[in-house]
C-alpha cells in the first residue's frame, strides 16, 4: 500500500516544474517528464543548471538527494468553491486522489488548465479558471 501510494504520489508530479538537489549539492531545475520506479531515475526537459542550459538530461536515482516541486498555482479546493458557486453542487465531482474536478460531466479541470468540448459549460468553466489564475497571480 505505501509503495503504491509512493508511486501515485511521484506520478502527480510528473509534468511539473521541479528542482532536484543532488547529493553533492548542485540544484538543477527543469520539468519532470519522467521517473524510472525501480530506482528513481528521471528525467527533466529545458533544464536550468547554473548557467548552463539543456533541451533534457536522465539524472541516476543514486544521485539524486531532494526532489523539490514548486507551489502549485491552483487550489483545486479554491476553484470548486468558486464553481460551485455557478453550477449545482451536485454537476461538480472533484477527485482529490486525482487532482481533477468534473463539471456536469463534461468538462474536467486539473492544475494544467481546462479540457473538454468546446460549449456554454465549458466557455463557462474556462472563464472562472481564467479569473481564478488572473486572482492567484495578482
Amino acid at each position: 500500500m505505501a509503495a503504491s501510494s509512493f508511486q501515485r504520489e511521484l506520478n502527480r508530479i510528473v509534468g511539473e516544474e521541479v528542482i532536484v538537489e543532488l547529493k553533492n549539492g548542485k540544484k538543477i531545475r527543469g520539468l519532470l517528464k519522467a521517473v524510472y520506479p525501480d530506482n528513481l531515475s528521471i528525467i527533466l526537459s529545458d533544464v536550468s543548471m547554473g548557467n548552463e542550459h539543456f533541451t533534457s538530461i536522465v539524472l541516476s536515482g543514486d544521485s539524486i538527494s531532494a526532489i523539490y516541486v514548486k507551489k502549485a498555482l491552483v487550489d483545486m479546493d479554491e476553484l470548486r468553491s468558486m464553481l460551485e458557486k455557478i453550477f449545482p453542487p451536485r454537476a461538480i465531482v472533484y477527485r482529490k486522489d486525482l487532482g481533477v474536478i468534473i463539471v456536469m460531466d463534461k468538462v474536467r479541470i486539473t492544475e494544467k488548465g481546462v479540457e473538454g468540448e468546446p460549449g456554454l459549460v465549458y466557455d463557462r468553466v474556462k472563464k472562472v479558471y481564467e479569473e481564478y489564475i488572473a486572482k492567484r497571480k495578482g
